[in-house]
């Protein structure tokens, strides 16, 4: 399953901000997000890690780098217990409902 997230443009930490179904939603996310905010993001196609899941949720993992200390976006995942085993303790995890930017959770 692909889907099309939208991320931070930066070099360094790159967290996602939202996850969308098509590219033209995500693409018209990340022009509103710039238009209010004058933050810049860019929409990344990924392949969702794990065995297909029949809910709209989807977890975005991102692991710590120690040397710059910041958190950076590993991957979509299926399943919370898949994106914890790739990014481990330090890593930070983000629960998504697709098409749906306003209902996010950091779950850990």
């Amino acid at each position: 399953m692909e889907l099309f997230v939208v991320m931070d443009r930066s070099i360094l930490g790159r967290g996602v901000f939202a996850v969308f179904s098509s590219i033209e939603k995500a693409r018209s996310f990340s022009i509103d997000m710039y238009r209010n905010t004058s933050f810049q993001s860019e929409v990344k196609t990924c392949t969702v890690i794990g065995d297909p899941n029949p809910s709209d949720r989807v977890y975005a993992a991102h692991f710590y780098d120690d040397f710059y200390d910041t958190h950076v976006f590993d991957g979509i995942y299926s399943e919370s217990n898949l994106a914890y085993d790739a990014v481990g303790r330090k890593g930070l995890i983000i629960r998504f409902v697709i098409d749906s930017p306003e209902d996010r959770e950091i779950v850990g």
